[in-house]
Protein backbone atom coordinates (compact mmCIF):
# COMPACT_ATOMS: atom_id res chain seq x y z
CA UNK A 1 0.00 0.00 0.00
CA UNK A 2 2.39 2.26 1.11
CA UNK A 3 4.50 1.45 -2.27
CA UNK A 4 1.88 2.44 -4.34
CA UNK A 5 1.18 5.81 -2.69
CA UNK A 6 5.35 6.33 -3.22
CA UNK A 7 4.77 5.56 -6.56
CA UNK A 8 1.99 7.59 -7.86
CA UNK A 9 3.78 10.96 -6.32
CA UNK A 10 6.47 10.23 -8.09
CA UNK A 11 4.64 9.37 -11.66
CA UNK A 12 2.34 12.74 -10.72
CA UNK A 13 5.86 14.68 -10.33
CA UNK A 14 7.22 13.38 -13.45
CA UNK A 15 4.62 14.36 -15.54
CA UNK A 16 4.71 17.56 -14.36
CA UNK A 17 8.54 17.88 -14.50
CA UNK A 18 8.89 16.93 -18.22
CA UNK A 19 5.64 18.89 -19.46
CA UNK A 20 6.21 21.58 -21.47
CA UNK A 21 6.72 25.06 -20.24
CA UNK A 22 4.37 27.43 -21.06
CA UNK A 23 5.32 31.14 -20.23
CA UNK A 24 2.71 32.88 -18.48
CA UNK A 25 2.08 36.27 -20.05
CA UNK A 26 5.69 36.71 -19.59
CA UNK A 27 8.85 37.41 -22.01
CA UNK A 28 8.92 34.63 -24.51
CA UNK A 29 8.69 32.84 -27.63
CA UNK A 30 6.09 32.08 -29.97
CA UNK A 31 5.93 29.48 -33.04
CA UNK A 32 2.93 29.83 -35.24
CA UNK A 33 1.87 26.69 -36.89
CA UNK A 34 -1.45 25.89 -38.64
CA UNK A 35 -2.35 22.51 -40.08
CA UNK A 36 -2.85 22.04 -43.65
CA UNK A 37 -2.06 25.77 -44.01
CA UNK A 38 1.47 26.80 -45.97
CA UNK A 39 3.19 29.46 -43.84
CA UNK A 40 4.36 30.10 -40.66
CA UNK A 41 4.98 32.67 -38.29
CA UNK A 42 7.44 33.37 -35.28
CA UNK A 43 7.18 36.08 -32.64
CA UNK A 44 8.89 37.00 -29.53
CA UNK A 45 7.60 39.24 -26.36
CA UNK A 46 10.27 41.18 -24.25
CA UNK A 47 9.05 43.33 -20.90
CA UNK A 48 9.99 46.82 -21.42
CA UNK A 49 8.68 50.12 -20.12
CA UNK A 50 5.74 48.76 -18.39
CA UNK A 51 4.39 46.81 -21.78
CA UNK A 52 5.11 43.54 -23.57
CA UNK A 53 6.85 44.66 -26.77
CA UNK A 54 5.96 42.21 -29.70
CA UNK A 55 7.43 41.19 -33.11
CA UNK A 56 7.26 39.12 -35.40
CA UNK A 57 7.90 37.65 -39.15
CA UNK A 58 6.10 35.13 -41.03
CA UNK A 59 7.00 33.03 -44.41
CA UNK A 60 5.19 31.53 -47.32
CA UNK A 61 1.84 33.14 -46.35
CA UNK A 62 -0.74 33.11 -49.23
CA UNK A 63 -1.11 36.86 -50.93
CA UNK A 64 -4.83 36.49 -50.20
CA UNK A 65 -7.32 33.61 -49.23
CA UNK A 66 -10.12 35.04 -51.27
CA UNK A 67 -10.56 38.04 -53.13
CA UNK A 68 -12.45 39.67 -50.46
CA UNK A 69 -10.49 38.49 -47.23
CA UNK A 70 -6.70 39.27 -48.03
CA UNK A 71 -5.66 40.64 -44.68
CA UNK A 72 -3.75 38.81 -41.98
CA UNK A 73 -4.09 39.67 -38.59
CA UNK A 74 -2.41 38.75 -35.64
CA UNK A 75 -3.93 38.58 -31.95
CA UNK A 76 -3.36 37.56 -28.48
CA UNK A 77 -5.11 35.45 -25.85
CA UNK A 78 -4.71 36.03 -22.27
CA UNK A 79 -5.66 33.10 -19.71
CA UNK A 80 -9.33 33.61 -19.11
CA UNK A 81 -9.83 33.84 -23.18
CA UNK A 82 -10.09 37.42 -23.40
CA UNK A 83 -9.02 38.45 -27.23
CA UNK A 84 -6.96 41.27 -28.36
CA UNK A 85 -5.82 42.62 -31.73
CA UNK A 86 -1.92 42.88 -32.06
CA UNK A 87 -2.01 44.43 -35.47
CA UNK A 88 -1.85 43.68 -39.45
CA UNK A 89 0.89 41.61 -40.66
CA UNK A 90 2.34 43.99 -43.57
CA UNK A 91 4.95 42.35 -46.08
CA UNK A 92 5.18 39.32 -43.37
CA UNK A 93 6.32 41.29 -40.57
CA UNK A 94 4.82 42.74 -37.36
CA UNK A 95 5.71 45.68 -34.64
CA UNK A 96 3.50 45.81 -31.63
CA UNK A 97 3.04 46.52 -27.89
CA UNK A 98 0.51 45.64 -25.29
CA UNK A 99 0.05 45.96 -21.84
CA UNK A 100 -1.90 43.23 -20.98
CA UNK A 101 -0.21 39.37 -20.27
CA UNK A 102 -0.91 36.69 -22.69
CA UNK A 103 -0.34 32.82 -23.21
CA UNK A 104 -1.39 32.35 -26.86
CA UNK A 105 -1.59 34.64 -30.43
CA UNK A 106 -2.94 33.28 -33.36
CA UNK A 107 -3.85 34.82 -37.05
CA UNK A 108 -6.45 35.08 -38.45
CA UNK A 109 -7.11 35.77 -42.60
CA UNK A 110 -9.59 39.45 -42.52
CA UNK A 111 -11.36 41.43 -45.06
CA UNK A 112 -10.13 44.81 -43.06
CA UNK A 113 -6.91 44.69 -41.43
CA UNK A 114 -8.34 47.08 -38.54
CA UNK A 115 -10.74 45.02 -37.22
CA UNK A 116 -10.69 44.50 -33.76
CA UNK A 117 -12.69 41.27 -33.80
CA UNK A 118 -11.14 37.90 -35.26
CA UNK A 119 -13.19 35.88 -38.00
CA UNK A 120 -13.83 32.32 -37.52
CA UNK A 121 -10.62 32.16 -40.24
CA UNK A 122 -8.06 30.95 -37.55
CA UNK A 123 -4.63 30.10 -39.81
CA UNK A 124 -2.22 30.29 -37.31
CA UNK A 125 -1.47 29.78 -33.69
CA UNK A 126 0.97 29.22 -30.99
CA UNK A 127 1.50 29.27 -27.32
CA UNK A 128 4.20 31.27 -25.28
CA UNK A 129 7.06 29.19 -24.11
CA UNK A 130 10.12 30.48 -21.98
CA UNK A 131 13.07 32.01 -23.20
CA UNK A 132 16.04 28.91 -23.20
CA UNK A 133 18.84 31.49 -21.94
CA UNK A 134 20.93 27.89 -21.21
CA UNK A 135 21.62 25.34 -18.16
CA UNK A 136 21.85 27.14 -15.08
CA UNK A 137 19.84 30.33 -16.31
CA UNK A 138 16.44 30.53 -14.54
CA UNK A 139 14.07 31.95 -16.86
CA UNK A 140 12.00 34.76 -16.08
CA UNK A 141 8.98 33.71 -14.73
CA UNK A 142 7.19 37.16 -13.57
CA UNK A 143 7.91 40.64 -13.67
CA UNK A 144 7.33 41.59 -10.09
CA UNK A 145 8.11 45.27 -8.23
CA UNK A 146 9.25 45.06 -4.84
CA UNK A 147 6.84 47.33 -2.54
CA UNK A 148 9.18 48.90 -0.04
CA UNK A 149 8.25 48.92 3.49
CA UNK A 150 7.94 52.97 4.94
CA UNK A 151 10.45 53.46 8.14
CA UNK A 152 7.64 54.93 9.91
CA UNK A 153 5.44 51.83 9.75
CA UNK A 154 8.52 49.46 10.82
CA UNK A 155 8.99 51.91 14.04
CA UNK A 156 5.75 51.82 14.99
CA UNK A 157 5.57 48.10 14.97
CA UNK A 158 8.68 47.64 16.57
CA UNK A 159 7.47 50.29 19.93
CA UNK A 160 3.98 48.29 20.08
CA UNK A 161 4.84 47.09 23.73
CA UNK A 162 6.32 50.42 24.92
CA UNK A 163 3.31 52.62 23.58
CA UNK A 164 1.22 49.73 25.38
CA UNK A 165 2.92 50.29 28.69
CA UNK A 166 2.81 54.18 28.35
CA UNK A 167 -1.03 54.07 27.48
CA UNK A 168 -1.54 51.45 30.54
CA UNK A 169 0.47 53.80 32.81
CA UNK A 170 -1.39 56.50 31.96
CA UNK A 171 -4.30 55.02 32.67
CA UNK A 172 -3.66 54.09 35.96
CA UNK A 173 -2.43 57.92 36.47
CA UNK A 174 -6.02 58.82 34.91
CA UNK A 175 -7.84 56.43 37.31
CA UNK A 176 -5.94 57.63 40.51
CA UNK A 177 -6.54 61.10 39.31
CA UNK A 178 -10.06 60.37 39.36
CA UNK A 179 -10.28 58.86 42.83
CA UNK A 180 -8.76 61.71 44.64
CA UNK A 181 -10.87 64.18 42.85
CA UNK A 182 -14.33 62.56 44.26
CA UNK A 183 -12.88 62.04 47.45
CA UNK A 184 -12.09 66.09 47.91
CA UNK A 185 -15.70 66.52 46.60
CA UNK A 186 -17.07 64.25 49.27
CA UNK A 187 -14.46 66.15 51.77
CA UNK A 188 -16.23 69.58 50.72
CA UNK A 189 -19.66 68.40 50.65
CA UNK A 190 -19.47 66.96 54.56
CA UNK A 191 -17.87 69.91 55.79
CA UNK A 192 -20.48 72.15 53.76
CA UNK A 193 -23.24 70.29 55.96
CA UNK A 194 -21.24 70.31 59.07
CA UNK A 195 -20.91 74.37 58.58
CA UNK A 196 -24.81 74.39 57.97
CA UNK A 197 -26.06 72.34 60.78
CA UNK A 198 -23.65 74.35 63.20
CA UNK A 199 -24.69 77.51 62.01
CA UNK A 200 -28.60 76.29 62.50
CA UNK A 201 -27.99 75.15 65.87
CA UNK A 202 -26.25 78.39 66.97
CA UNK A 203 -29.56 79.81 65.83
Amino acid sequence: MKTDKIFSLVLALSFFLFLPRVARANEGLVDLRGSGTSGACFASSIYMDGVYKVMATCRDLKIALTPEKNKYVLWMEDETGKQRRLGEIVSGKLNSQIDQKFVRMFVTVEKDGSTYKPSEDVLLTGTMREIDFGAGVVPVTAIVTPTPTPLKQEVVVQNTDVVAEQGSLGGTVASVFKIVLLGFGALLVVVGVTSFLSRRRSL
